[in-house]
């Protein structure tokens, strides 16, 4: 699927649309059912997923294709055009999102085979995330609003937690890095960088898993790197593993 997310702007009452092209690169026809789910990430960020309307940042109802299944052929592209109907009566600040799905469909030669052998149909499914920004919302900004030690000293798996907030007014796509100064000997431990992607208003706390062996006085340097910005943020703490 390409792309994987779509960004829709405008005015309340306008209608918008987008394309979405799936590949087909495998020697069998595959048919997909398009159903909507709302969803919202945990403060690990992991995506909840939930009924279509629950959600109060919910755009699903907004949302429609001209089919309801579709078919991808063999060896082939397929483009659904996605489109958005604002509501007179939308936010003019607020943020909305839902998941389209695409679910593949058992056809009658998977259901033979599946009689015939072992009893498994494997099925896959693929989303696309859908993202409404009103046309005024342009503010990026990430907060970092703690940095802890998220385990008990000696423990297996030690943590350090980064908490964040989106104060900002838009969808933030980040990297988040950790660098330990060893205060007392110079050395230095540069981390993994962990992306997150963060709805307006939201928070979020990423965790970086220590070395094994980690012992001494550390300062700590946290650093966010937003997508499309050259601006940072930063944040110390001191540490004692």
């Amino acid at each position: 699927m390409s792309p994987t997310r779509l960004f829709f702007t405008g005015n309340p009452g306008e209608k918008v649309t987008q394309t979405v092209t799936l590949q087909n690169s495998s020697d069998k026809d595959y048919v997909f059912n398009l159903n909507y789910k709302d969803w919202v990430r945990d403060e690990d960020g992991n995506k909840v997923y939930l009924d279509a309307g629950s959600s109060k940042t919910s755009n699903a109802s907004w949302v429609s294709t001209l089919e309801n299944a579709i078919t991808v052929p063999a060896k082939s592209t397929k483009e659904i055009v996605v489109t958005m109907q604002i509501p007179t009566n939308a936010s003019k600040s607020a943020v909305t999102n839902s998941m389209l799905f695409f679910t593949q469909l058992p056809q009658q030669a998977d259901q033979v085979r599946a009689q015939n052998g072992i009893g498994i149909i494997t099925l896959f499914e693929v989303g696309l995330h859908i993202f409404y920004t009103p046309p005024g919302n342009n503010v990026k900004s990430l907060d970092i609003t703690n940095i802890s030690e998220v385990s008990n000293a000696g423990a297996a798996n030690r943590k350090v937690a980064v908490s964040i907030h989106n104060d900002g007014n838009t969808v933030n796509d980040a990297t988040v890095e950790l660098e330990l100064t060893d205060t007392d000997h110079g050395k230095e431990i540069k981390l993994p960088a962990i992306s997150i992607s963060m709805l307006p208003n939201t928070d979020q706390v990423v965790h970086f898993s220590l070395p094994d062996n980690i012992s001494g006085n550390f300062l700590g340097v946290a650093i966010i790197k937003m997508a499309g910005s050259n601006d940072l943020r930063v944040g110390e703490k001191n540490f004692k593993f």
